[in-house]
Formats: C-alpha cells, structure tokens, sequence
C-alpha cells in the first residue's frame, strides 16, 4: 500500500511571507512574526530588534490601533481629524520631511504617538539648560525616560499630559489637541501616579523618579487662566519635595544604572558669598526679630532660604546665564521640610522670601514655558493675603510686576539703574534650539525649508 492509500488529502496551508520581519530575521531567512517593538525570536536571543523601513505601497492596510492604557478606553471627546505632524530631520543631507508617528506600537493610540513626539522632540528641552551640544541629561530626557514610560503607564500618562498642556500653551492648532485632552492626560497621570506611589515596587523607583521631575511642570496649571488657585506655590513646592523622597527610599546606584540619575543634578551654592548679595532689608527682617518673639527659633531657618535666595542675586549679576536658569528652576529644592511647612502655614516671613523667589521666575528670557504667569499670578495673592502691615517688604516684588523687560526687573532687583547684561553675553542666543523652532514652526503648518538651510548654513543660534 502506498502511503497516500487510505489517508486523507489535505492541500498545503498557505504561508504568508514576512515581508516587513526585522533585520535580524530576515538575515537569518527565518519567519518572523512581526512582534512591536520586538519580535518573540529577538526577545529569546536577547537581540535589538530593528525593523526596516518598508514603503506604504507594499505595506498591508493596518487595523486601527486599540486605545492605550495611558489613554485609557477612549480619548476624551472626538479625535479631532488631522494629519501627522511633519518634523525636519535633524542630520538630513536634504530638507526632507518624514511623518511623525512612523509607526503606533501595540496598546497606544495615534494621538498617544502624536503627543510622544512633541515629547521627544520640543517639550523634553523644558528640563535641560546649556548649549545643546553639552546637554547629555538630554539622551536621558529622550531615551531613556522613554523607554521607562513604555513600561511604566504613569510616566507614559505625564509625558503625554506634559505635552498637551506644552502644546496648548504655545496655541498649535494644527497639532488637534484640545483642552480636554489636557486634562484628561493629566488627570490619569496624577491618579496613576498616586498608585505607584502607594504601591512602592522598587523597579519602579527610576521611572518614579522622572514622573516627579515631570509632574513639577505638569502641576503648574494651578497658576494660570481658568484653572488658577490663589497660593497654589505651597502645593507645588510639596511636588517638589517629592523628588527628595524618591531618592531618599532608592538606592542611588540603581538610579545610577537605570540612566535617571543625572536629571537630579544641582549647582553647589557658595554660602557666605550668597549671603553677602542679599538686600540689606531682607536680612533686616531676621535681626528684627528678638528673642522671646514666638518666630525666633525659626531664624536659622529662614536664614538657610535667604542664603539659597541669595544664589540668585549672586548668579543674576553674571547677566542671564544658563546658571541662572538652573538656580531658578531647583530653588524650591534646596528649602527643608520645615521651612516649607511654615509657608504652608502662611507665616509671613517665609511667605515674603518666596514673593521675592518669584521675581526672579518672572525673567522671560531664560525661564521655561511652564513657569509663565505664576509669580504674576502668585505675588498679588501673597500681597493681599499679608496686607499693608507687610507691604514695605513686598515693594520689590510688588514693583515687578508693573516691568515686562528682563533687564528692568534685574536693575529692580539688584537696586542698581545702570546694571547692564555684560559685555561678554550681548553676544548670546537667546533664540529657541534649532530642533525645536523648526518643530514648532512645522506644527504649524509653516514652511520649514528655509529653517533647514539655515540650520546646515549655520545660521540658527543655539541657546
């Protein structure tokens, strides 16, 4: 008997090709099964998976893409209809300009991808300072913080909230991000947030770590349009502390492995040389106060903030520099406990130190987005609150908030009418970083072929 006789004929099951399988794969001639972002063959060869780039022509339709965990079930309200956003490619030999999201990964929405290349692309700068090509925190703030919020919803939900509320702020239309999507974003990254915090897994620390940095510009709708909360700072300068009670519970060496460690730098501060460029009145208010008065134990305290204040003075007077950035921008994390403590519990003194905090924030020419309008914001409600008993020690601040130029609010500061930037900074760009104008200005829908040629002529400056 042959072995056909008395067997069922059965066709050959047709095989459909891996015309779009990773690098790996297809060097191997193996089938793969097209896993994103890494195939099931390269998961178990602990490989990089990396897919070529495949032209939409040959490419099979694609399902629609399940709402992601960070956006939950559905995005709130409609999806506005837009195109992708195009972006320049940075390194291009030709001004071309590639479709962002090149791809949806599993479990995340296109809106999730849109927003994740805002991200990546302009928001992330938001927390880096210095000239671009010294800034390495940025490969932490692109790569690896991403590669945390991948695994990691409540990172992803702060990111994508961050994002929305960056593009809000600066009025990108064509970008089809509402005001609801801000909210919502930010909603499910505190709630998420909260869960992470409560669930205290120690993989998750670096990724905590990051979302608290985050969270610090994303909590800062509090100080602006409908959303704002009178003496919203001392909530705020709580986010802050965070930061501080994350690495207090983490091992730094794992901070150190997982790339996060270095978006917590700070600058030293020179105590005596701070102290010794404090207004004479400041430091007044504190000798003032004699022994049996009920705020006399806290003078040290308030000390140590006017010596971390007086970091700023000190900085101010080498003009607008990214130091000067860097020294506003962590302030709040060099104050204690206590000290925070006792401007949450509206003791005038510590409040009339965060008032003149707050004018340094109002500089526009190196300040980040996210602060914008909170010491306008924030000045006249620690005014009101102390009344004209204390109206002598807020007349600087009170002062600052009638100046729009950054050199008027220095000369105000420093009480010196001929204070000009130094000689050596006049030279400086204070223009946007080249990636990023040319993001912006490509999320408007403006033409960014001029903005490549500068960029390879060498004519966009570098802040």
């Amino acid at each position: 008997m042959t072995p056909a006789a008395g067997k069922p004929f059965h066709p050959k099951r047709p095989h459909r090709k891996s015309r779009a399988g990773c690098r790996n794969c297809k060097t191997r001639k193996v089938k793969c099964d097209e896993g994103r972002p890494t195939c099931r063959t390269c998961t178990a060869r602990n490989e990089s998976c990396v897919y070529m780039a495949v032209s939409r022509r040959a490419s099979p339709p694609s399902p629609p893409s399940p709402p992601s965990p960070a956006s939950a079930a559905s995005s709130p309200g409609k999806e506005p209809a837009s195109t992708l956003v195009p972006i320049v490619a940075r390194h291009a030999a030709a001004a071309t300009v590639p479709q962002q999201p090149l791809f949806i990964p599993s479990g995340h929405s296109e809106l999730d991808m849109r927003l994740l290349w805002f991200y990546s692309t302009v928001t992330y700068t938001s927390f880096s300072t210095g000239a671009l090509q010294q800034r390495s925190v940025d490969v932490v703030l692109k790569v690896d913080v991403v590669q945390h919020a991948f695994a990691n919803p409540f990172l992803m939900n702060c990111i994508l909230g961050l994002s929305a509320q960056h593009i809000n702020h600066l009025g990108l239309e064509n970008m089809g991000i509402s005001k609801s999507h801000e909210i919502y974003y930010r909603a499910m990254a505190f709630e998420t947030y909260r869960k992470a915090v409560a669930a205290a897994e120690p993989a998750t620390f670096p990724a905590m770590l990051a979302t608290a940095l985050l969270l610090c510009g994303l909590a800062t709708h509090v100080f602006r349009g409908d959303e704002a909360v009178p003496l919203s700072i001392m909530d705020w300068m709580m986010l802050w502390k965070g930061i501080g009670a994350i690495i207090e519970v983490t091992k730094f060496p794992r901070l150190v492995k997982s790339g996060i460690a270095r978006l917590i730098f700070r600058p030293e501060v020179d105590f005596d040389a701070s102290s010794r460029c404090l207004p004479s009145y400041l430091l007044f208010m504190l000798s003032s106060i004699k022994e049996g008065d009920p705020e006399f134990p806290l003078v040290p305290r308030y000390y140590k903030a006017l010596q971390y204040l007086g970091s700023l003075y000190r900085e101010l007077r080498n003009g607008f520099s990214q130091m000067l950035l860097l020294r506003i921008v962590t302030f709040v994390t060099y104050l204690d406990k206590p000290f925070i403590e006792n401007a949450r519990e509206r003791r005038p003194r510590a409040l009339i130190i965060l008032a003149h905090y707050l004018v340094f924030a109002k500089f526009r020419v190196k300040t980040c987005w996210w602060m914008e309008g909170m010491s306008d914001h924030e000045i006249p409600n620690i005014s009101r609150f102390l009344g004209p008993e204390w109206a002598h020690l807020l007349r600087v601040p009170m002062a600052a908030l009638l100046l729009d130029d950054d050199k008027d609010i220095a000369r105000l500061l420093l009480d010196d009418p001929s204070w000009d930037v130094p000689t050596k900074m006049e030279d400086e760009p204070l223009t946007l970083d080249d990636e990023r104008t040319l993001a912006i200005r490509a999320a408007r829908g403006e033409d960014v072929t001029a903005g490549v040629d500068a960029y390879q002529d060498g004519k966009i400056g570098i802040c």
